[in-house]
This record gives structure tokens, sequence and C-alpha cells, in this order.
């Protein structure tokens, strides 16, 4: 559309320069049509009335009186040959017609004013001959002048009309199709000004999508936003963006502003809990540049995937107990230790395994061991239901925790907590050679935080541990990263 627009302007420029050169081209020639004209046959005509009014002058001087005045002639007779010389320069005739009145004058002077001197033979018949020759030759001069300059002005009246009416057409031509052209721009204009607000409604109505200021606060929403948080715009405006979508989420609110104000664009995912149903936005927000490139502001886009979060956590997820499964195990280890490091928080990775689980299933079937299974998740999750806190179930029997604690003793007293919640369940089993319920043993590892380690390597010290804790069954073994004592925890009756 913005192409279409610059053709139209180019066409009306375009015809504008037309006229414009048009225009300059007649008064141009208008211009020197007058000019010529005045330079050339009024300047003619006016030099012979000048001189015909001098010969007569000398004529009638000398005709009236013996006692010619030489000096009065002598200036006469110089004004006389300039204006011959002049009307030689601008004549547009035959140039013979001006060299014969030269010729004539010369002649005429000669026998009506210089013949009188004694010397000089003269003839009165003579110079009247001559003086009536001079003046039908100045007539003639004169004539043609005056032609010329009737020629030349009714040519510079014609092409005055003509460019008059030129212009005027053009004009009227130039105006009908700049008129055309803006009546076709208008309406493009409207059906660009319909489509936007189409576009508008149908992104309000179908796009998750807001405008932040630079305080963080929303000042525009969309209805389609607004009605999936079951929220109206008006409870939105001016809400801080924090409020809205990081309630409780801290840090991540804290590293996407850090990015957004550095002129980044951040990607992220958030869980938002309306009326009880969890839901899972993926979140957009990108800084707005102005014409001058300075960023103002901040779009936030917003896309519902709450469903593949939903097959992801399918994918992630033990269908018997509903716990984490050994998928997400790494990454999730991973993530921790390198958070514990850079907060410099302590971490506990533990290994638990059912003791006798496989006598268990021979005695009472495999449909009691699943129950057995549920029922030790359900403590699990109970008692490790932080959010930073993660319980994978890894095997047919075996488990991994992970969560904080604010101290090694803490952590090794809520290991045994663990433990004797399990047996606390009192869930029966006559094979067991340790105990007459259902037990549990735990293999962890304490990480402080501080100095190089990764997740593998803890989870590898907590296999090493689970196996020393299996070796007496019903028993708690954890150790601290780095030093080497083993530290047991014996079990409880």
């Amino acid at each position: 559309m913005e192409k279409h627009f610059k053709y139209q302007f180019a066409i009306v420029m375009f015809l504008m320069f037309l006229i414009g050169i048009s225009s300059i081209y007649f008064l141009a020639n208008n211009y020197f049509t007058t000019k010529n004209m005045y330079e050339h046959p009024y300047r003619v005509s006016n030099e012979l009335k000048t001189f015909k009014i001098s010969v007569q002058q000398i004529h009638l001087a000398s005709s009236v009186s013996d006692n010619i005045d030489f000096r009065k002639v002598g200036q006469q007779d110089a004004a006389n040959r300039g204006s011959l010389k002049n009307i030689a320069t601008y004549y547009l005739g035959e140039k013979r017609d001006v060299d014969n009145v030269i010729h004539l004058y010369e002649q005429w002077l000669s026998l009506r004013v210089y013949a009188r001197d004694i010397t000089l033979p003269t003839s009165s018949d003579d110079e009247t001959r001559v003086f009536n020759q001079l003046i039908l030759a100045v007539n003639k001069l004169s004539l043609f002048a005056d032609n010329k300059a009737s020629e030349l002005y009714e040519k510079a009246t014609n092409d005055a009309f003509f460019s008059a009416i030129y212009i005027g057409i053009s004009l009227i031509a130039a105006g009908i199709v700049a008129a055309f052209l803006f009546w076709h721009a208008f309406k493009d204009l409207r059906e660009i000004a319909a489509n936007r607000k189409q576009y508008r409604f149908l992104i309000d109505q179908n796009v998750m999508i807001a405008a932040i200021n630079d305080e963080g606060k929303i000042f525009e929403i969309s209805n389609h936003l607004s009605r999936y948080l079951s929220m109206t715009k008006e409870d939105l405006i001016n809400h801080q963006i924090r409020d809205v979508f990081f309630a409780g989420e801290d840090i991540l609110f804290n590293e996407m502003w850090q990015d957004v104000k550095s002129g980044a664009t951040w990607n992220g995912e958030i869980k938002l809990i309306n009326e009880g149903e969890s839901k899972w936005l993926g979140i957009d927000v990108l800084p707005m540049q102005g014409s001058d490139y300075s960023y103002s502001g901040f779009r936030l886009l917003a896309r519902d995937i709450t469903n593949r979060k939903s097959l992801e956590h399918i994918s992630i997820t033990d269908t018997l107990t509903g716990l984490l499964n050994r998928r997400t195990l790494d990454d999730t280890l991973d993530r921790a230790t390198r958070i514990a490091q850079r907060n410099k928080e302590p971490v506990t990775i533990a290994m638990l395994d059912v003791d006798f689980f496989k006598q268990y299933n021979d005695t009472y079937g495999h449909a009691a061991g699943d129950n057995v299974l549920t029922g030790i998740a359900e403590v699990f999750s109970g008692m490790l239901a932080r959010a930073n806190d993660f319980v994978f179930r890894v095997g047919g029997e075996e488990f991994v925790i992970i969560f904080n604690s604010k101290d090694v003793a803490s952590s090794k007293e809520y290991i045994d907590k663990i433990r004797q919640a399990v047996r606390d369940l009192e869930i029966a089993h006559e094979k067991s050679t340790v105990d007459s319920c259902i037990t549990i043993s735990i293999g962890g590892v304490f990480f402080d935080g501080k100095g190089a380690t990764d997740g593998q390597l803890l989870l590898s010290d907590a296999d090493a541990n689970l196996y020393r804790a299996k070796e007496k069954r019903n028993h708690s073994v954890q150790t601290v990263l780095g030093k080497p004592v083993v530290v047991e925890i014996e079990a409880k009756a």
C-alpha cells in the first residue's frame, strides 16, 4: 500500500513538473517576443520618427533664412547619424533599404546645407527631388517597422492567450487527476483504517498481549489475555506485571526484568493458579522501540502451553506414583547443583530403597506392592512439597530426593524423619528380617554450596551411601561432600 501511495505521489509531481516546464517555456517565449517587439520594430519606428522630425526641422530652418546656424545643424546631423546607425542595427527588413535612406540623407544634406557654400554648385529642383525621395524612403522603413511591430504584438497576444488556455487546461486536468488520486488514496486509507481496526479487534480477541510501561505497570491488555486470567481489563490496568504474572516468583521476575531493561528479549514459562486450576503460560517480554530507536516500555506476548505442559508432565511423571521419573533427574540435579553453588546455599541429594521389596511382592502380590509404592510416594510428596524440593522414582522400588536444608545437622535429621515416616505407615511385612513393617534405607550426601562439584558426583556419593545403608537395612547413611567421615544414623524402633 505504501508503494501504491508513492506511485500516486510521483504521478502528481510529474504532472506538476510538466505544467511548470510548459509554463516556463510559454512565459519565456512571450518574453522574447515582447523583447523583440520593443528592441526592433518599436525602436526602429521611434528612431525613424525622430530622424524624420530632425530632417524636417533642418529643411524648414534652411528655408526661412539664408543665415544657417551650422553649429546647430552639425549637432542635429550627429544625432541623425546616430539614429541611422541604430536603425541599421535593429531593422529587421532588407539592409539595402536602410543604406538607401543613409545615401539619400547624405545627398540631401549636402544639397540643402553644405551646397550653399560658394564653391559648390546647387539646384533647387535637385534638392527637392532628393528630399522627397528621402521622405518616401523613411516612410517605407516606418511602414515596415510598424507592420512588424503589429505582427509581433499579435504573436505575443496569441502566445499569451494560448499559454493561458494551456496552463488553465493543464491545471484543470492536473486538478482532476489529483482529485481522482486523492479520492483513491482516501478510499485506500479508509480501507486501511477499517482493516487496521479489524486487525486490532482480531488481535484483541484472539492474541494474548499486554503493554507495560517502564515502571512495570500494565497500561494496555487484550481481552483474550484478560479473559484467560479471569479478570476484566479495568482490573488489570495499572497493576504491576510482577503481581499478575510473577506472584511468588521473585527470582524469575528479577531475571526477566534485568534482561528486558538491558534491551534483550526474555522468554520463559510461568505457572498460574486460578480458582484452584493450574495454567501454564509461555511468555515473551520484549522492549518497544520508538521512532528514535530508544526503548520505551515493553510488550508481553503470552500463549497457553497448559496442554503441552500436561503432556510434558505425563512424559516426565511416573504413571504409578505420580512422582517425577528418571528422565528429568539429570537436568534437575545439575540445575539444583548450579543454583546451590551460585547462591552458596546447601543442598541434599538422597537415594531411597524399600527393604526386601522383592520378598514383599512374592508374598503379597504385585498389586499390594504397587499400593506400598503409592503410599510411600504420598509420604515423600507430603514431606517434600516446597518449590525447591524434588522427588523421583528412578527404579522399581528406588527413589531420589533433592531438598534444601540450612546445615548438615538439619539435613541428617530430616532424612531420618522421612525414613521414620515410612515406618509409621505400619504396612505389615512378615518376610522382613529387620522389622515387622515396611521400611526403607537411605543414602544421602550434603553439599554446602561451596567448592566445585557436579550433580552426577553427588548422586554417585548418595548411591554409595545407600549401599552402606542397605547392609544393615532400615538405616540412613549420609556423608558431607569433601569429607571422608561416614555418619550413620541408626534405625529407631
